[in-house]
Formats: C-alpha cells, sequence, structure tokens
C-alpha cells in the first residue's frame, strides 16, 4: 500500500510535525507501508500531483489559509486516477466537516488513529480521531517530513538551526479568537478536552536525539501553550538538566501560571527565550478574549522572565469585537511600558471554530482568507479594517527594529513574487 501524506501550501509554513507523527504511527502498525510526503512550501503543485497519482490513499492536512490549494490538488489528483481515495483532516475540516467534492473522506480530530482505520480499510465519508495517549505515539518520522528543508531555511533567515517539538496535547484555556480554545475543535467528543504530557524523560531524550541527528541550534516547542502546569515545567527543567542536554529552548508562554522559581527552572534548563500572548493593554479587552490573563500578570511574567535573563517576545492581537480608538492606545501605552525585545502585531483573523467565526459574513472570504498577519476584511464594532490595518503599519512601524520575524517577512512579502510560497521560520 501507498500513502501520499501532503501539507497544505500557503505563503508561510513550520514543518510538518502532525503528518510525521501519523506517518510514524502508521509505520508502527503497517510494516511495509509506503509512505510519500510533499510540502507545499517546497513543493510545486505539479511535482505534488505527479507523485501522488499512483498511491493508494492520497490525505492532506489544512489550515483554513490552505484549504483552497489543497482541493484544488486533490480534484486533480481525482481527474487522474478516480479510485484514489482522498483524505483531507486537521484544524479547519475539524472545525468545518462538512463534505467536500474533491475528497472522498473528512478526518475529525487527531489524525493518527483515523488514518490508520483508512489504512486498513475503511472508506466512509467522515471518520473522527481520537484523543491519543504519548504513550503510545512514536517519535515523529522527522525524515518522512523532509525536516531538513525548514531546518535550512531557519538557518538562512536566522543563522541558527532550528526545528519545533510537541511536549503535550490539548489547551485548558477558552481564548474566543482560538481553535484550541473556546471550541476545542479537535476534540468534538469530548466534553472537556483532555490534556495529555509527555513523559519528560521521553521528550528530553528525543531533544537529545534530534539535536545530535539535525546539529540543532535551538529547539522550539509547537504547544499552543506551554506551561499549562508548572509541575510538568520544572520537573521538564529538572529533566534536561539531569541528562545534560544543553541546546536551548524556547516556549509559548501563558503569563498567568508563572512565578519566579520557574523562571528561573528555566533559564537553568537553557531557555533563551519565551513568547508571550500579551493581546492587549486594556483590561476590558484582556477579559473579553477569555484568556485568563491581566495586565498585571503579564507585567509579572515579562519581569520575571528578564530577571532570570530569558529574552521575551511579546504577541498583540488588534481587533477584538469590542475595541475601540481608546483600547488600542492602551495597548500601544503597555508595549513602550513592557520594552522586550520582540513584538508582534496581527490583526484578529476569524477562523472557522473560533467563536468569533459567522459563517452568514465570513464563509464567502474562505477561498481567499489570508491570516492574522494581513487581512483585509475583519473590522470591530467601531473601527474599521482600514483604521486596524493603520493601526498595525504604525505599530510596526514603532517596533521595526524589535519585529519578529514573521511580521518582518510578511512586510517583505511584496519582493516575493505573486504566488511564490515562501517559509516564515522562528
Amino acid at each position: 500500500m501507498k500513502i501520499t501524506l501532503i501539507h497544505g501550501r500557503y505563503f508561510n509554513s513550520w514543518e510538518a510535525l502532525g503528518l510525521g507523527y501519523i506517518g510514524a504511527y502508521l509505520r508502527s502498525h503497517l510494516p511495509g507501508v509506503e509512505l510519500n510526503f510533499f510540502q507545499g512550501c517546497f513543493d510545486s503543485d505539479d511535482e505534488i500531483i505527479a507523485g501522488s497519482v499512483n498511491s493508494d490513499i492520497v490525505a492532506f492536512s489544512c489550515t483554513a489559509p490552505t484549504l483552497g490549494s489543497s482541493r484544488a490538488i486533490a480534484g486533480a489528483v481525482k481527474q487522474r486516477d478516480p479510485g484514489i481515495w482522498t483524505v483531507v483532516g486537521g484544524y479547519h475540516c475539524s472545525a468545518d466537516p462538512r463534505p467536500l467534492p474533491e475528497f472522498d473522506c473528512i478526518v475529525v480530530g487527531e489524525g493518527e488513529a483515523a488514518m490508520l482505520d483508512i489504512a486498513r480499510g475503511r472508506r466512509v465519508p467522515l471518520v473522527y480521531g481520537r484523543p491519543m495517549s504519548f504513550q503510545e505515539l512514536p517519535w515523529p518520522d522527522r525524515y518522512l517530513i523532509r525536516n531538513e528543508r525548514n531546518i535550512r531555511v531557519a538557518c538562512e533567515d536566522n543563522g541558527i538551526r532550528i526545528t519545533s517539538f510537541q511536549s503535550h496535547r490539548a489547551c485548558p484555556f477558552q481564548c474566543k479568537y482560538c481553535l484550541d480554545g473556546f471550541n476545542k475543535v479537535l476534540y468534538p467528543n469530548a466534553r472537556k478536552a483532555p490534556m495529555r504530557y509527555r513523559d519528560p524523560a521521553d521528550i528530553v531524550a528525543e531533544l537529545a536525539d534530534a539535536t545530535r541527528t539535525w546539529r540543532l541550534d535551538l529547539v522550539k516547542f509547537s504547544d499552543p501553550t506551554w506551561n499549562t502546569d508548572i509541575r510538568w515545567v520544572r520537573e521538564f527543567c529538572a529533566e534536561k538538566v539531569r541528562q545534560r542536554v544543553g541546546v536551548p529552548f524556547y516556549p509559548n508562554i501563558h503569563a498567568t501560571l508563572t512565578s519566579p522559581e520557574m523562571m528561573n527552572d528555566m533559564r537553568r534548563a537553557g531557555c533563551t527565550q519565551i513568547a508571550v500572548g500579551v493581546e492587549s493593554g486594556s483590561p476590558k479587552i484582556l477579559r473579553q478574549i477569555g484568556k485568563g490573563t491581566t495586565v498585571s500578570s503579564i507585567r509579572n511574567c515579562i519581569r520575571w522572565a528578564k530577571d532570570a535573563g530569558i529574552a521575551v517576545r511579546a504577541y498583540f492581537i488588534l481587533g477584538m469585537p469590542e475595541e475601540t480608538v481608546a483600547d488600542l492606545e492602551l495597548t500601544e501605552q503597555f508595549a513602550d511600558e513592557l520594552d522586550v525585545d520582540e513584538y508582534g502585531f496581527t490583526i484578529l483573523c476569524p477562523y472557522p471554530g473560533t467563536q468569533m467565526y459567522d459563517p452568514r459574513v465570513h464563509e464567502p472570504l474562505l477561498s481567499h482568507m489570508t491570516d492574522e498577519y494581513s487581512n483585509d476584511f475583519w473590522a470591530t464594532n467601531s473601527v474599521s479594517n482600514a483604521e486596524l490595518r493603520q493601526w498595525q503599519r504604525r505599530l510596526t512601524a514603532k517596533f521595526a527594529d524589535r519585529l519578529t520575524w514573521h511580521n518582518r517577512a510578511v512586510q517583505d512579502h511584496s519582493t516575493v513574487s505573486a504566488g511564490e510560497p515562501y517559509c516564515v521560520t522562528y
């Protein structure tokens, strides 16, 4: 049996870690299965189509911005060979599992067990995945997903070799703008998304192995929120020190679940930078987001990180529905006050599955929906899209010497040929 896995094309891309897990899981249960992989950030549509037509199954992993290109490729594959079983999964289809003519099957939820069922012959239009425990998951197959390509781009862009790792699955928070948050779209059959943490010894062993194999200079955690359990964080840090795995690391941090002791433990274990979702400087907007942070908790988190010698990257979201110009002014003042090492400024994007998404308004935009770094349609109840974009330009210009890579890459995208993908790295 031959299965082709495809990471959808968009103008930016990370390593296809989810497909790496799916590929490793399939190989652990189906000895002899032939796996093929393409990534739209590196492979052309023609290459992907030509490499897929001899497959039994062609499976796509999609977010909302990658769905359009994936549908076009799947349609071309079906046209060449109608007998190929086409599958699509990922965040978008979990949020909106309606049938699509180019795909024979839609996967909702985590993909490993669902893809194994499909590979073993299940032929139905909708398959629900189940929450996977890390005890049953092999490490992701980084050779399959050709991780070296992503690492090479990261090195070209930043001068260091970087790749990502997963330490847990699910998120306990209720952020209204997030697919992992309010509606828990990967877990439609679960009343509460089950948190699953990796054994610290196991993840540190993978970090050590991957660092040797791929000559890594920095490891990034792909978890939406890394410090959901302070006890786990401190156990991980102690294990990393115990195993003498010195590679620096970089996680996404929830500001409320921090302490000076945790930051010091992280620094001793090699944490050199954290990303904090500040989102807004307005207490009103922070309450409306539903994240559980406050201006005070954000201040404390960033102060403790600085005191521990950890650099801080701060992300801000402009455009919550009730946001006014006065709230945006508070955000600018807060950004000035925090004085962090890097800044990122985005405009809220109403992805399907988030509380912000209204299908009556936003569904017609899906075919050309961009991402939160650049959209031309979202507005608040009192601030127009043009004004939000002006605020984004104002803030990115003000902090131009300390912008995140993604903000800089989007600004520089005008120099890239139309339709030509490039990779955002760190």
